[in-house]
């Protein structure tokens, strides 16, 4: 029963993991069966842990608070903990390129994307507090401008091979946090 359940729970991230590279590789809309073959299970087991493409969209997401949340914990004890996950971005391309086109997949007012968002709100807020409290970033900043920050960042990722995106990326945080003053 145990081995069953590993497998299973291994199942589950072999097919995330596909999904992350042929999204990534081809785009949102890659066809589901290009991403059960990349996992290597059956077209049953895809179906036994995704409903459809959103569930697996919804799951991806998710995975990618958790990534967030733990750089946050580690972040969170720096009065600039804020700036550093902004910079932190740059070493996640991969990850963050092949979630760009989750944001526009599914509808804002959807549930489990609300639910996200909260999520996103509590793993960001302690970092923004601290960051204002600390004179690093302005008294305005919110969660929501989080999602401009990352908007932003996001323009940087697209078309380039991976050395140029992340040349791009780098200046773009740069810009970001340094401003465009001399």
């Amino acid at each position: 029963m145990l081995k069953r359940q590993q497998q299973a729970a291994q199942n589950r991230e072999d097919l995330l993991s596909a999904a992350l590279k042929i999204f990534r590789e081809q785009g949102i809309r890659a066809p589901l069966q290009l991403i059960i073959d990349e996992a290597g299970v059956g077209r049953a087991t895809f179906y036994r842990n995704f409903q459809d493409r959103r569930e697996l969209v919804i799951a991806l997401m998710e995975q990618g608070l958790t990534r967030m949340e733990e750089r946050a914990k580690n972040y969170v004890q720096y009065p600039d903990g804020m700036l550093q996950l902004v910079q932190n971005h740059v070493d996640n391309l991969p990850y963050l390129t092949a979630l760009m086109e989750y944001w526009r997949v599914i509808d804002h007012d959807d549930p489990a994307l609300i639910n996200i968002y909260q999520r996103r709100d509590q793993i960001l807020q302690p970092l923004i507090d601290k960051a204002i409290a600390h004179n690093i970033c302005r008294p305005d900043l919110t969660t929501k401008d989080y999602s401009l920050i990352t908007g932003i960042l996001r323009a940087s990722f697209q078309g380039m091979n991976d050395e140029e995106q992340i040349k791009l990326a780098k200046r773009a945080v740069d810009l970001l946090i340094n401003g465009m003053k001399a």
